[in-house]
């Protein structure tokens, strides 16, 4: 027994030993133990899946201040946003966006007292109709102006949306519930009125010559957006799926009879979870409105859009959690052959954080945390459409400036009187635009196959997702490099199953010191940076 116990003694001591004098010798750099991934990585080029329809953003409630700026001002600013042009170098002047998504005003602007606290002034919109049933064009130009530089840089879908009716079509004569006010805040005998409003202004924009693609007359309906009059921060209303049900079929009508070629959006869900799960009245929104044993289902509307519109905000506490979601989302889709579209996202909550000090964080590390949301949208929930909320901002609270804007704006006057600012371009602009630049509508994803990773190690770690354009042959790679370490782009399946013209690729590099920085690389020697979002761009031969 002595022996048995001297034996097991000795042979752990040696073990012990011997592994210290191994963990010693792996501080050599050359150690197989800080290789990077030696798998290589399959493009599956054929195996398709969702059609791309848009990249975009939110004009929100901000761009109706920048748009009435000085041209030399707001002009850089669109080009920032909407520009597929580059420079000299090659570089991209702009970002490219494919969609641009602009708000429908409720008139808190208009208002006497609207309610709003005096610091939240640039939340209230102006709206084309007056109380006397009056439309007046020449309101929001601000956003009109961005609409309309938008075209003249090739932007060619757009989307509408409100967070209220009007403010004398509420209620409470507030765009914002009151303690009185418990759902949709808006007087039932004023429905149609809504309908009608809504119906007038997509036509008149339409009549202008842009293609509104979809209308969203609701916005995050689970929250109550209650406020004390004088203290509102932004306009809101809480509305059980009864009352949108009841309304969109209103509004159905309402579209038809004018004429709108545009189509409804549903929900604006102020999360994804919200679109599958739940049991209260304003959960569960996809079956509830397209199972046709629902009592609230309206699937078979005539001018309802396909697409379901829902809020990436709060579903990434766990990367577990975040995959969940998606995949779930993509699967009830399914069930009603719906597409997905992610219409508002920025760094709300803590999420991003993942349990660091945000004080050691550098600007990347923001754009990282989103290009990783827009990776787990696209690969593992479908996502046809992705966008950002909010174009501009100018909160400068904390670190405000680097989650909530792809353009942080100052004006010159804090207040709606305020005639010219300055702007500043964040990481986040530049990190979408390896996206939204290269995407474009019409190419199809395809499936990558990193061995090194699954699903969840590939999101905290290293993300890859491909799209190709059918006709002219275009391949994009975009690359999420979220670790310490470069990583070596070995393309397994090269020579085998494609080629690509010149056998290279161009290459567009965000990081701490680039901002889509262009430069050529090829097939064989393609390197991803640590901390850095990369697009590749081929041709197949």
């Amino acid at each position: 027994m002595l022996n048995k116990y001297f034996n097991y003694f000795f042979g752990v001591v040696f073990s012990l030993v011997f592994v210290g004098c191994s963990q010693d010798m792996a501080t050599d750099p050359n150690d197989p133990k800080f290789d990077v991934p030696e798998e290589g990585i399959i493009l599956n080029i054929n195996n398709t899946f969702q059609v791309i329809d848009h990249f975009g953003a939110s004009g929100g409630f901000q761009d109706q201040w920048v748009g009435k700026w000085p041209d030399a001002s707001k002009n850089k600013v669109a080009e920032l946003l909407f520009s597929s042009d580059t420079d000299v170098q090659g570089n991209p002047k702009g970002i490219g966006l494919s969609l641009w998504r602009t708000i429908i005003g409720d008139g808190a602007a208009d208002q006497v007292n609207s309610g709003f606290s005096a610091s939240n002034w640039f939340r209230e919109t102006e709206c084309y109709l007056d109380t006397s049933g009056n439309y007046n064009w020449s309101k929001q130009q601000g956003e009109q102006w961005f609409m309309n530089k938008a075209r003249e840089f090739g932007v060619s879908k757009f989307t509408t949306w409100a967070t209220a009716p009007p403010y004398f079509m509420s209620k409470n004569g507030y765009v914002f519930s009151t303690s009185d006010v418990s759902n949709f805040n808006c007087k039932p005998e004023n429905y149609a009125k809504y309908a009608d409003f809504l119906a007038t202004v997509v036509k008149y924009y339409e009549d202008q010559g842009f293609n509104i693609t979809t209308v969203c007359p609701f916005n995050e309906t689970q929250y109550q957006w209650n406020a004390a009059a004088g203290s509102a921060q932004q306009s809101g209303t809480r509305a059980t799926n009864a009352e949108i049900a009841q309304v969109t079929k209103i509004i159905d009508n309402a579209f038809t009879q004018k004429g709108v070629k545009a189509k409804i959006m549903l929900p604006e869900a102020a999360q994804l979870k919200y679109l599958f799960e739940g049991g209260n009245n304003t959960s569960n929104q996809v079956n509830d409105f397209f199972s046709e044993s629902s009592s609230n289902y309206i699937g078979n509307l005539k001018n309802l859009s396909k697409y379901i519109a829902g809020h990436s905000y709060f579903s990434n506490g766990t990367t577990q959690e975040s995959l969940r979601q998606r995949k779930t989302l993509k699967t009830t889709l399914a069930n009603y052959n719906l597409d997905y579209w992610q219409t508002e996202y920025s760094l709300l909550g803590t999420g991003y954080q993942q349990g660091l000090d945000v004080s050691t964080f550098s600007e990347i590390d923001y754009a990282l945390w989103m290009a990783r949301i827009i990776h787990t949208d696209l690969a593992f929930g479908n996502a046809t459409g992705w966008s950002f909320w909010t174009a501009l901002n100018q909160s400068t609270f904390g670190d405000h400036p680097f989650r909530f804007n792809l353009i942080l704006y100052q004006p010159n006057s804090n207040s709606p009187a305020h005639t010219d600012g300055t702007f500043t371009p964040n990481k986040l602009l530049w990190a979408l635009g390896n996206y939204s630049r290269f995407v474009k509508p019409g190419m199809e994803r395809f499936e990558v196959v990193d061995a090194d990773y699954n699903d969840e190690t590939s999101v905290e770690n290293f993300m890859i997702s491909g799209y190709k354009n059918q006709n002219t042959k275009e391949i994009v790679l975009v690359c999420v490099n979220n670790t310490d370490t470069n990583r070596d782009l070995k393309l397994e399946n090269y020579s085998t199953d494609f080629e690509v013209k010149g056998d290279a690729f161009e290459v567009y590099t965000t990081s701490n010191s680039s901002n889509l920085r262009k430069s050529t690389s090829s097939v064989e020697s393609v390197s991803i940076p640590k901390k850095s979002i990369v697009t590749l761009k081929a041709v197949l031969k």
